[in-house]
């Protein structure tokens, strides 16, 4: 996502202003936290980056929770020890500071989401689906190229002007297509929610790459690949979208109004101020939200809502990469990533999910 430049760094600008679109249905059943914005600013696409404020090594291991100042009982991240700084009230939500540098928004007191469907056993954890199948490779084989998304988008029947994302695929002529690819065998363990993993709360967001990768590994877990991603994603078949080949607002939280925050939001990302940014931009939802928005898996929530740190599987260029788009005019597709933003780079919807090696047949 583009950013107005900040003049401490000298960042280039770099932003593509693109029309405003009002916020479109949700799933049967659903209410949404934020009423719709037909006089919300332009959408703006990925760009210039913000800097992560305090530096990554400032994140602290879990700290036990801190009666005082704890905020709501019952989220997972207290659970697992977290340390909630305090607790923003906001006009659209009320948000927790979580270990110094990053943000929850609070789920108490909202509607009750339905009962998520229970999860098949498996040799995964509790929380966690298993994936096993063949992920799509290009025709020599290879895992790190764009060539197979390149081969998709010649299914495409309707593209969407200017924003350069399809709204309906031809199912027909991408199995066809597909059938040629060669295929990886792939066998790991993948959060079904984003983090922190649990149905009916907001996900963590406002992380780094490497604060990501600190939180997956306190559970003996870790980021996922960009592969396993997207096997996850779009299951054997290749699927565009999780839910299918149209692109659906009505399936998951995607195609909403792109709000900006103050300039200095994230800078730094420690206290009031960034509350009321977050809540001024904020279009996310609690995991779980969108009964519909699953891949053939069962993985919840893996287009739109947040974009997911993964680790890149190149030999080049940045080791992270974000996955999944957010809920605003983006890639929201299972093939799609950016690759541009460093390992300083943060911002209200950048969070993750973890995976983990599957266990070994005893």
């Amino acid at each position: 996502m583009n950013r107005r430049p900040f003049a401490l760094f000298s960042l280039p600008l770099a932003i593509v202003a693109v029309a405003c679109a009002t916020r479109t249905g949700e799933a049967p059943g659903y209410t949404s936290t934020r009423p719709a914005s037909p006089d919300a600013a332009p959408e703006v696409q990925d760009g210039t980056v913000h800097d992560a404020g305090p530096s990554d090594a400032a994140v602290p291991d879990a700290a036990p929770a801190e009666a005082a100042d704890a905020g709501p009982v019952g989220p997972r991240l207290l659970e697992l020890g977290y340390r909630i700084n305090k607790t923003h009230k906001e006009p659209h939500l009320s948000w927790r500071q979580v270990q110094t540098l990053n943000w929850q928004a609070v789920a108490e007191g909202l509607a009750p989401l339905p009962p998520a469907s229970a999860l098949s056993p498996s040799e995964c954890p509790t929380g966690m689906i298993s994936i096993r199948g063949g992920l799509l490779l290009d025709k020599k084989g290879k895992d790190d190229t764009d060539l197979v998304e390149a081969a998709q988008d010649t299914a495409c029947e309707q593209w969407r002007v200017p924003k350069r994302v399809c709204d309906r695929f031809s199912e027909e002529k991408w199995k066809a297509l597909a059938a040629a690819f060669p295929r990886k065998d792939m066998h790991f363990c993948v959060d079904r929610y984003e983090y922190p993993n649990r149905q009916g709360e907001f996900p963590l967001v406002v992380t780094t790459f490497s604060e990501s990768e600190k939180y997956c590994a306190k559970e003996g877990k870790r980021l996922c690949t960009e592969n396993e991603w997207t096997l996850a994603c779009e299951g054997e078949e290749g699927r565009p979208y999780p839910y299918g080949y149209a692109r659906d607002a009505t399936a998951c939280p995607i195609d909403r109004p792109r709000i900006e925050p103050p300039e200095d939001t994230f800078i730094p990302r420690t206290n009031g101020h960034t509350a009321r940014g977050i809540d001024t931009m904020w279009q996310g939802e609690r995991s779980g939200a969108f009964a519909r928005c699953v891949s053939p898996f069962g993985v919840a929530d893996m287009t739109g809502n947040v974009d997911e740190w993964t680790r890149s599987v190149r030999t080049w260029g940045y080791k992270m990469i974000l996955k999944g788009g957010h809920w605003s005019y983006v890639r929201a597709r299972c093939r799609p990533q950016t690759r541009g933003h460093g390992p300083k780079y943060v911002n209200v919807e950048t969070g993750f999910r973890c995976c983990q090696d599957a266990p070994p047949k005893p």
